[in-house]
């Protein structure tokens, strides 16, 4: 396994280093191209505004490689969108999480001095999107950290570091969606890389808000519950919706109690966000060219009625699963 550490800054000159370590040819100070002997594609780093920075990673390896982030005085919030078809592997605070996986989670924020690895997978492609935040920035998120979320001081000087480990939500994956197939070298790909990735922000603070909101009204036991069935049910995308009751109990709740709950949590009934995010998952598989028919892709999400499917399918994206179907070849 080769491996290869770096840091990360808002501006581009850490890119430089990491490119010389790799070999890698580093054009106009924002693309490197990833060399044969390690694999294909590029990522590609840039500014948005004053304090906000944002690196996209669209690679194939060919061996397997072990990339370290250390620690850097840079105050910076590492938020990294992993919408790879595979599982890869992120190490943060000497814990290996999978990422990128439908079937797993795929978003995780870290703080810059937390040192990280990431170790993506061989012969898959790998894509993500990394926006850098200045601390500075996000003082209110700062302050209204939950006590999970916190862990205990790691650094020299006893401060408090952060890390959240989560799934991203169905719009955030439209998005990464509208550039994964873009050209780098397209004249339209930087201005469309920094308003997808403003948008990947707002979108997260939106949802963090809303769930501070309710936090008064729930009780820290209550919220780990809720989030715990969110995540069952984002795992299982593939299966059907395993019924209220059983959430329920899974959170130890009853069930009026349970909908309430999750319903001030989340903006959403269970069932509802089940199946917008069911729907996110069937708009990639209907585009992947991997389905001969459409009647594939409706087995392969536990679907019988293709009629039931489009319904749901339009009242997401307001458009037919045959206009988004690529038949594999």
């Amino acid at each position: 396994m080769k491996k290869i550490t770096h840091y990360y800054s808002l501006a581009p000159q850490w890119q430089a280093e990491f490119a010389e370590k790799i070999g890698a040819k580093f054009i106009d100070n924002k693309i490197i191209v990833i060399p044969d002997s390690i694999g294909t594609g590029n990522s590609y780093f840039t500014q948005i505004l004053p304090g906000i920075s944002v690196l996209f990673i669209d690679f194939t390896l060919k061996i397997p490689l072990k990339i370290t982030r250390i620690v850097s005085p840079n105050e910076l919030y590492i938020f990294h969108f992993d919408l790879s078809e595979h599982v890869n592997l992120i190490k943060i605070n000497n814990k290996d999480y999978e990422i990128g996986s439908y079937d797993k989670l795929d978003l995780a924020i870290i703080d810059n001095q937390i040192e990280s690895s990431f170790k993506p997978s061989t012969n898959e492609r790998t894509i993500a999107v990394r926006v850098l935040v200045d601390k500075k920035l996000l003082h209110d998120f700062i302050a209204k950290h939950t006590g999970a979320e916190i862990i205990k001081p790691k650094t020299n000087d006893n401060k408090k570091v952060f890390y959240h480990y989560g799934n991203i939500d169905s719009n955030s994956i439209l998005l990464i969606q509208s550039i994964k197939n873009k050209s780098v070298y397209d004249l339209s790909f930087e201005p469309l890389l920094k308003g997808v990735s403003l948008k990947l922000l707002g979108n997260f603070f939106n949802k963090f808000y809303d769930s501070g909101a309710t936090k008064k009204d729930i009780t820290e036991i209550e919220l780990e519950a809720i989030i715990k069935t969110k995540d069952y049910l984002f795992n299982h995308l593939y299966g059907s919706f395993p019924s209220v009751t059983f959430l329920a109990s899974m959170a130890g709740m009853s069930e009026s109690k349970y909908k309430i709950l999750f319903k001030k949590c989340f903006n959403d009934a269970p069932n509802r966000l089940f199946i917008k995010e069911k729907m996110t998952l069937a708009n990639t598989l209907l585009k992947s060219g991997k389905f001969t028919t459409l009647t594939d892709v409706i087995y392969e999400l536990n679907y019988t009625k293709l009629s039931y499917f489009s319904s749901k399918y339009y009242e997401l994206f307001h458009r037919k699963p045959s206009e988004d179907f690529i038949k594999k070849k």
